[in-house]
């Protein structure tokens, strides 16, 4: 098991030709799955990247992995400070398999790859070397999700990427629908938007998920 952690911080591999043999990792959400390997078999990009209304896809990836029967760890690099560990739907024993660094706020680090990318590995070291997961030795290393971020990470959610997620459509009303009407039934309304799903889409297809 140590092995797998420190294998995820080797310098990433080349072919002769000097094409990356990285491959795009594999969340265990089928439908999310199934894109990213389109997605990498059309760019060679490695990276699932979220834009858009990303934090419940993320919340439901990281709960997914860090839950049986997977039971992974993994590391979140939380730059816009957003993320919120009372949204993930995991017991309080995976839980405690899920690390989570916000640095202090800074605009420029959202774009310096080079930062986010020495942010993740003395992390990543920091959990193999120093002892700090040492209650997760006993599992399986996924990887780094990078919130706020581009170009590092294997999964990063920011203002742009290849998955866009936003609410799934809710019929409007219709035309016979007067105004006092639609006021009467605005709170109804609003609870069948809030309790819709939600979309993902890409130019590989798309897929729609709940909470």
């Amino acid at each position: 098991i140590l092995d797998s952690f420190r294998s995820s911080l080797a310098p990433e591999k080349t072919q002769a030709s000097g094409t990356s043999t990285r491959r795009v990792k594999i969340t265990h959400l089928d439908q999310l799955d199934h894109l990213a390997a389109r997605q990498f078999r059309a760019t060679q990009a490695p990276t699932i990247s979220v834009s858009g209304r990303s934090l419940p896809l993320i919340y439901k990836v990281i709960s997914t992995l860090v839950s049986p029967p997977h039971s992974m760890a993994l590391f979140v690099l939380d730059l816009d400070g957003r993320f919120d560990a009372t949204r993930l739907a995991c017991t309080d024993d995976d839980l405690q398999h899920v690390y989570v660094q916000q640095p202090p706020y800074d605009e420029s680090s959202s774009t310096n790859i080079e930062l986010i990318r020495s942010l993740i590995a003395d992390a990543e070291r920091s959990m193999v070397y120093e002892g700090a997961s040492a209650v997760s030795l006993s599992r399986e290393f996924w990887g780094s999700i990078v919130l706020g971020g581009l170009g590092a990470g294997d999964l990063v959610a920011g203002w742009k990427g290849w998955l866009h997620v936003e609410r799934d459509h809710v019929a409007e009303y219709s035309m016979r629908v007067t105004m006092e009407d639609a006021f009467e039934r605005r709170s109804d309304r609003q609870e069948v938007v809030d309790t819709a799903g939600w979309a993902a889409a890409s130019p590989w297809g798309k897929f729609t998920f709940d909470d």
